[in-house]
C-alpha cells in the first residue's frame, strides 16, 4: 500500500479508492518494545506500519510523537531510575500514606454506620473458629459488670457489648469494629480473675483507637484502592472474619492499646499490679509449648509490656 502525506493529509489508496484523513484527526495508541505502530483513523479503520522502517518518516510527518513512556524504554538508566522512584514511592505509601488514610478514613466513619458495614463479623467467625460459650450466667454478669465499670463515663465506648464463646485456636481475646469484645472460656479459664479488667481495657483501646478498622483499610486500600475510593467495599466485607484471623495489629498499635489500658487503670485508680500480672500470665503461655493459641502472635512480649506499665505509672 502506498502511503503518503500531502499537505497535512494522510494519503493512501484501497482497491482503487483514494483515502484521505487529516493528520491532526488521527490517533495513536502507545506501544512498546519492537510492536507495530498503529494509527486509529477516524472512520474506525487502523493502518499498521513497522516500527524500525517507518518510525523517521511518520514523527516527520508529525503522526509519530513519542510518550515519555515509550522513550524512557529506550533508555536503561532512565528505566532504572524510574524503577527505583517508584519502589521508593510504593514503600513509602505503604508506611506512611496508607496509614494516615485509614486512620482518616476509620475515624470519619460515624459509629452507626461502621456498626453497620461490620454488623456480620461475628456470625462469619462463628461459622469458622467459635463454638457456644461454656461459661454460666452469673459468670457472664461478673465479665458484663466489670466491663461497665470500665466505660462508665464514656459516651464513645457506650456501643461496646461482650460476648462469649469456646474458641479452636486458644486463649484469645477479640476487639470487632462495631464494638464487640469476644472472651472465650479457654482464655477466662486460665487467666486469674483479677486480670480480666485489664484483658477489656487492652482490648476497649483497639475499639476506641478503631485499630481494626484502619488495619483493614489499610490491607484493602494496599490492593483494591479503586474500589475503595468508589464506595464498593464489598469484597472487604465479605472476607472480613478471614481477614480478622489471618492478620495481626502491628506493634505500635499494641502498644497503643496497652497505654489506653495503662490510662484507663490510672484515672480509675485501679492497680497496675494485676495489669503486670495479666502480662506475665500471657507471656507464660509462650513458653507453655501450646501450639492453639494465637494471643501472642502479634504481641511485643511480656517483659517489654510490663516494662511499658513501670514507665507509666
Amino acid at each position: 500500500m502506498n502511503v503518503y502525506n500531502d499537505a497535512g493529509q494522510l494519503v493512501f489508496l484501497v482497491n482503487d479508492t483514494k483515502h484521505a484523513f487529516a493528520l491532526r484527526n488521527i490517533k495513536r495508541p502507545e506501544s512498546f518494545g519492537n510492536a507495530p505502530i498503529v494509527l486509529d483513523l477516524p472512520n474506525g479503520g487502523t493502518l499498521e506500519f513497522d516500527r524500525e522502517s517507518c518510525s523517521s518518516t511518520l514523527q516527520s510527518w508529525k503522526v509519530l510523537s513519542l510518550s515519555w513512556f515509550e522513550k524512557v524504554q529506550y533508555h536503561p538508566t532512565q528505566w532504572l531510575l524510574i524503577g527505583i522512584a517508584s519502589i521508593a514511592f510504593a514503600i513509602g505509601l505503604y508506611g506512611q500514606g496508607l496509614p494516615l488514610i485509614s486512620k482518616w478514613i476509620a475515624f470519619a466513619t460515624p459509629p452507626a454506620k461502621l456498626s453497620e458495614l461490620m454488623g456480620n463479623v461475628l456470625i462469619e467467625l462463628d461459622d469458622v473458629i467459635f463454638q457456644p460459650s461454656n461459661l454460666d450466667d452469673q459468670a457472664k454478669s461478673t465479665y458484663q459488670q466489670q466491663l461497665n465499670s470500665l466505660i462508665a463515663g464514656r459516651a464513645e465506648l457506650s456501643h461496646v457489648r461482650l460476648a462469649f464463646r469456646s474458641s479452636k485456636i486458644g486463649p484469645n481475646a477479640f476487639a470487632l469494629p462495631d464494638g464487640t469484645i469476644i472472651l472465650t472460656d479457654e482464655l477466662l479459664n486460665f487467666l486469674p480473675a483479677k486480670t480480666i479488667p485489664g484483658v477489656l481495657a487492652h482490648e476497649l483501646g483497639h475499639i476506641q483507637l478503631r485499630h481494626m478498622f484502619r488495619r483493614l483499610l489499610q490491607n484493602a486500600l494496599a490492593g483494591t484502592a479503586i474500589a475503595i475510593f468508589s464506595g464498593d467495599v464489598s469484597v472487604l466485607i465479605s472476607t472480613l472474619g478471614t481477614q480478622l484471623i489471618a492478620q495481626h495489629y502491628s506493634r505500635e498499635f499494641e502498644r497503643e492499646a496497652d497505654l489506653f489500658a495503662i490510662e484507663l487503670f490510672v484515672k480509675q485508680g485501679r492497680d497496675l499490679a494485676a495489669l503486670e500480672l495479666l502480662h506475665e500470665k500471657l507471656g507464660s503461655l509462650d513458653g507453655s509449648g501450646s501450639t492453639d493459641s494465637s494471643y501472642l502472635d502479634s504481641h511485643p512480649g511480656a517483659e517489654e509490656r510490663i516494662q511499658l506499665i513501670r514507665e507509666n505509672q
